[in-house]
């Protein structure tokens, strides 16, 4: 498919592959086109601040840069859950309103699922509103996606995306999630 396949390797961390494959872009028609800035521009006027986590430093600044086309800034970034959640804590401690927390499922230490169950289970403890919560990964099927985002499990977390995650995708679903709570 005249693609590349580099992969990056740490010894006794993992390896990452990632898949380059040559496409042409589809052109966006103009309602399209229309739809997406009016939506980028209310998101604009919403001062978001966000926790972006993920162990791979090229995803997180993926979704920091992602976050500033749309004026949002990010409170802080952790690269594992528990960092993640330590940070979330710090932010509410320091009365810094943390509107959406990104995190990838698969992260050493705390993966991002039991990071967002710690969230959850700090915001009743201290009956404070749920935060936005964004799961972001390319490995788990979508019985597995569905059962943790199903509310009658308890409310977990608010969204999935599935990598790689294009902005189109990214900048729908947080104006989705924002606009509808």
């Amino acid at each position: 498919m005249n693609g590349e396949i580099p992969a990056y390797s740490k010894f006794g961390k993992g390896t990452t592959f990632v898949v380059c494959i040559p496409s042409t872009s589809v052109p966006m028609n103009n309602i399209q086109r229309i739809a997406s800035e009016s939506m980028l521009q209310q998101l604009s006027t919403k001062h978001l601040k966000a926790i972006v986590a993920d162990d791979s430093p090229f995803n997180v600044n993926l979704v920091c840069d992602y976050f500033a086309k749309f004026e949002a800034s990010v409170a802080s970034v952790a690269y594992n859950g528990f960092d993640t959640f330590i940070k979330y804590k710090e932010c509410k401690a320091s009365n810094i309103n943390i509107d959406i927390v990104v995190l990838d499922i698969d992260m050493p230490i705390l993966d991002g699922r039991k990071a967002c169950d710690r969230i959850r289970e700090y915001e009743n403890e201290n009956k404070l509103k749920p935060t936005l919560i964004i799961l972001i990964s390319g490995n788990y099927n979508k019985e597995q996606i569905e059962e943790y985002l199903d509310p009658a499990k308890g409310h977990k977390a608010d969204c999935f995306l599935r990598k790689p995650v294009s902005f189109s995708d990214f900048h729908r679903a947080v104006y989705s999630l924002v606009l509808n709570n």
